[in-house]
């Protein structure tokens, strides 16, 4: 259970992991299991510091304390359950994985954090090969939590991104590399956050700490200098010395083998998206956009290494092209108006970081390729948690899909597969009701009939030109999921009915966010510059096949979730299920209502049920 935003300190004497436990640590034991007996239970934990991001618990001595034991000898733990994975991956020589869920803000990414610590602390092999991949696993934290966590009002180091790490081991249990897959960046964060909350925290590091090197030569200075890092007006986080962590970035970037002139290229990038941000429109007496300032675009245009006139003729037009049955037409230039102009400013800053952080994964997964044949893996899922806002929109949709994915495999394999096999056993068995949530799922992804992603995909191919003609043709589409009970739709705005709860959407802007296409002009500059690392970012030709439909950021995440899916459900699977006790950050406040909420969406009264009543331990004879 999450207590707070940052770990804290409990009353755990060091060299042991003894202590007096308050309720039960192990729930199948409850006299009675309801979901208020489970709330009460929780409770009664929580006032005695029983969670599990209290940083006592995580002491070395504890660590060790949980080597080679069963399950049953000790607390529960993220530990054990690192514990169990590894030593069951080596006993069956099968490849596990750890599925960490639970909402925004409620300690998946430090469990994640402590799951990599423990095996690379367990795992064997002294040779420097292995100690340098161990080394590396680790160095993955701060530096994707640079370039992919961001303080939100929910949780100060939200992921906004989801991230699967995959340890490679020899057949002796030895990692020997590592792989990570990257899932929906959100990029939109780059150019807008709302108000409190900040841009990626690597942003903050960099116009921060900068050395005077990069602060002469990318003209940085601080964070309130820049609009994409100041106008949502938070500059600064509580416990998050954005100094020190640029310190830790530049270490893993070390650790991880980016050498000096890859480091100058990605503050070179940071630079230039920051400088983007500054540059602002008025209005000419033609009604079209006019640069305010020359000189920032003039410097753009020096990062970039591209001509000051191309990137001011960018900033203010569009290339347009006709195209009649099928071949290219004229082309031709169409200025753009102010609100025009700012979009296509922020979309070259979007697809520039966006492309940025995708080379800082394959670069990543280059330095901890295998260096020796792999037997089995175990992955740790580490993915944005369920999110609901007083405004959702794509990126919320997107979110909370992947979660009922995950929330369907859970069901899958412990609910469902459970009890089906318990029926096959012919074992005498009184079944547990659940909600299963596949009609959730179906309701989103189906094509026929067309749910949520379809109708947007439709919206998006019709009216092309008129991202508002394309919301509103999105409300006509969606009546379409009417059909569905978990579907409600009204005045611009629709509601799901998640397994979390009720959700309701903004459809405004939803289309254009789908279609999420890179604008031919950025694509042309981009690959027009003297910087070959900018060029590498942008490797696609220019001239693609326009007659196929583009993948949209819908078609990208349902491909992309149902591929997690097929890689989850190839490993044996362990879970960590994550509780938020308030919504304050406060690590004393346990709010009722809010964690009764959680234990019945995350139907942990009806696992226990079945481990409880069923076979949690099983073998083949053999």
């Amino acid at each position: 259970m999450a207590r707070g935003n940052r770990m804290k300190k409990a009353d755990w004497s060091e060299g042991t992991n003894i202590k007096k436990q308050a309720g039960v640590s192990d729930m199948t034991m409850l006299s009675k299991i309801t979901n208020e007996a489970i709330n009460e239970n929780l409770k009664m934990r929580f006032a005695n510091a029983d969670i599990y991001v209290n940083l006592g618990i995580y002491t070395m001595p504890v660590l060790k304390s949980y080597e080679n034991k069963n399950r049953m000898e000790l607390p529960p733990h993220v530990y054990a359950i690192a514990e169990g994975a590894f030593r069951n991956m080596i006993a069956y020589k099968e490849s596990q994985c750890v599925i960490i869920s639970g909402e925004s803000g409620a300690g998946k990414t430090e469990a994640a954090k402590k799951i990599m610590e423990y095996i690379a602390s367990v795992s064997g092999g002294d040779s420097m090969s292995i100690k340098e991949i161990k080394d590396m696993v680790l160095a993955t934290n701060p530096l994707l939590e640079s370039f992919g966590c961001a303080k939100t009002l929910r949780n100060n180091n939200s992921s906004r991104h989801g991230k699967y790490l995959e340890i490679q081991f020899n057949s002796g249990g030895e990692p020997v590399g590592a792989i990570i897959t990257n899932y929906l960046l959100e990029k939109n964060r780059v150019v807008g956050q709302i108000k409190n909350e900040r841009n990626f925290h690597i942003f903050y590091q960099f116009t921060k700490a900068a050395s005077q090197a990069y602060r002469d030569r990318f003209g940085i200075s601080g964070p309130e200098s820049y609009l994409y890092t100041s106008d949502a007006g938070c500059l600064d986080v509580p416990n998050i010395d954005d100094k020190k962590e640029y310190a830790d970035t530049l270490q893993a970037m070390n650790v991880i083998g980016i050498t000096l002139a890859e480091q100058d290229e990605i503050h070179c990038m940071l630079a230039t998206i920051l400088w983007l941000g500054n540059v602002q429109f008025s209005e000419g007496d033609d009604g079209n956009s006019v640069v305010i300032d020359k000189g920032i675009t003039d410097f753009i245009a020096y990062l970039l290494q591209v001509g000051p006139e191309t990137v001011s003729k960018l900033m203010v037009s569009r290339t347009m092209e006709t195209s009649r049955g099928g071949r290219r037409g004229s082309i031709y230039e169409v200025p753009l108006n102010v609100a025009q102009a700012r979009s296509a400013r922020d979309g070259l800053a979007k697809a520039i970081y966006d492309r940025l952080f995708d080379w800082i994964v394959v670069r990543v997964n280059q330095a901890m390729q295998a260096r020796a044949e792999s037997s089995y893996i175990i992955g740790v899922l580490d993915i944005y948690g369920f999110e609901i806002f007083d405004h959702n929109s794509f990126e919320q949709l997107c979110i909370n899909y992947v979660n009922e994915k995950l929330q369907q495999i859970f069901i899958e394999l412990t609910l469902k597969a459970e009890q089906e096999e318990y029926v096959r056993e012919q074992i005498k068995w009184k079944p547990i009701d659940y909600f299963n949530n596949k009609i959730v799922c179906d309701l989103i992804e189906a094509k026929r009939p067309p749910g949520v992603f379809a109708a947007m995909n439709d919206a998006c191919a019709t009216a092309h030109a008129d991202p508002k003609a394309a919301d509103q043709s999105l409300g006509q589409r969606l009546n379409a999921c009417t059909h569905s009970k978990h579907f409600m739709q009204y005045d611009g705005k629709f509601i799901i009915k998640h397994y979390a709860g009720d959700v309701t959407y903004e459809t405004t802007g939803m289309t254009d966010k789908n279609k999420d296409q890179l604008l031919r002009d950025h694509l042309e500059l981009c690959k027009s510059s003297g910087n070959s690392f900018l060029k590498g970012l942008f490797p696609e030709p220019l001239d693609q096949d326009s007659k196929k439909r583009p993948p949209t950021a819908s078609d990208r995440i349902k491909q992309s979730a149902n591929e997690l899916v097929t890689k989850l459900m190839q490993s044996q699977p362990s879970y960590i299920r994550t509780i938020k006790p308030n919504e304050n950050k406060s690590p004393s406040e346990f709010d009722d209502k809010r964690v009764l909420h959680q234990v019945k969406y995350l139907g942990l009264c009806e696992n226990i049920r079945i481990r409880r009543a069923g076979y949690a331990y099983r073998q083949t004879f053999e």
